[in-house]
C-alpha cells in the first residue's frame, strides 16, 4: 500500500474559521509544515468565538498559533495576501502543496478568486472556505488545480440559490469548529490518495440538527 503523502500547507487567514482550521491541522501527522498567514492581532471581540483566549489579547494571531505549536512545524507570516502574486511567492518560498483560503480581505469571494488563480499557476490543490454569514457556516470545498470543476464554475456559472434567511447572530465557536474538522478530513483523505471528503458538494452546517446539509454539484 502506498504511504501517506507528507505535505506543506498554507492557511491564509486565522480569524473566526481559520483559527479553528489551524487548531485541527496542527494535530495532523500528514502535514510537515503549516504556514499561517494573517496580519491581525487578537482583540476583545475575537475571544472565545475565534480560537483565542484572554491571555492572547493584543498578540499577533499567527504568533499565538506559533507559540502553541503542534505536530507540524508552524510558520507564522504576518502579511496581508491581497493579490495572487503574493500567494504564489509565499507558496513557492515554503514549497506549499495545498493552499487554504480562510480570510475575508479584500472580501471572502475576492480572496477565494485570488487563491484559485495562484493555485492554478502553482498547479496545487486548494480549499475554499466561504466562512459564515451571521450564524450560518458554509462547507469548505476542495478543488484540484486547472480543473473544469473549479471555484469560479461553481460560484459564478452554476446558479446558486438562497439557502437561509433571517440569520442574525454570529456563529458560535462550537459551530465554527466543525469547519476545522472538515478541512482536516479533506487533507487527510488527499494525503491517503482518496477522494477528499464532501468533494463536489456544497452546503451549510445545520445548527439545529448538528450536521452538514449538502447537495451534489454535477
Amino acid at each position: 500500500m502506498e504511504a501517506h503523502k507528507k505535505i506543506n500547507v498554507c492557511l491564509i487567514g486565522v480569524g473566526t474559521t481559520g483559527s479553528h482550521i489551524a487548531n485541527d491541522l496542527k494535530n495532523l501527522s500528514d502535514i510537515k509544515s503549516l504556514v499561517v498567514v494573517d496580519p491581525d492581532i487578537v482583540s476583545e471581540d475575537n475571544l472565545y468565538r475565534q480560537n483565542y483566549v484572554k491571555s492572547d489579547l493584543n498578540k499577533k494571531k499567527v504568533e499565538v498559533l506559533f507559540e502553541r505549536g503542534g505536530r507540524p512545524s508552524i510558520i507564522p507570516i504576518d502579511i496581508m495576501c491581497n493579490n495572487s502574486a503574493k500567494i504564489v511567492d509565499l507558496c513557492k518560498e515554503y514549497k506549499i502543496d495545498i493552499v487554504i483560503q480562510a480570510g475575508d480581505y479584500p472580501s471572502t469571494r475576492e480572496l477565494a478568486k485570488l487563491t484559485e488563480i495562484a493555485a492554478n499557476e502553482l498547479n496545487i490543490p486548494y480549499i475554499i472556505n466561504a466562512g459564515y454569514i451571521s450564524n450560518v457556516v458554509s462547507l469548505p470545498e476542495f478543488y484540484y488545480p486547472n480543473n473544469v470543476y473549479d471555484f469560479l464554475y461553481k460560484h459564478e456559472i452554476y446558479k446558486e440559490k438562497l439557502i437561509f434567511t433571517n440569520a442574525n447572530n454570529k456563529a458560535q465557536s462550537s459551530v465554527v469548529a466543525n469547519v476545522g474538522h472538515i478541512v482536516a478530513r479533506q487533507i487527510s483523505d488527499y494525503c491517503a490518495g482518496k477522494k477528499p471528503f464532501k468533494y463536489r458538494e456544497r452546503g451549510f452546517f445545520d445548527i439545529r440538527a448538528l450536521e452538514w446539509r449538502t447537495e451534489k454539484i454535477e
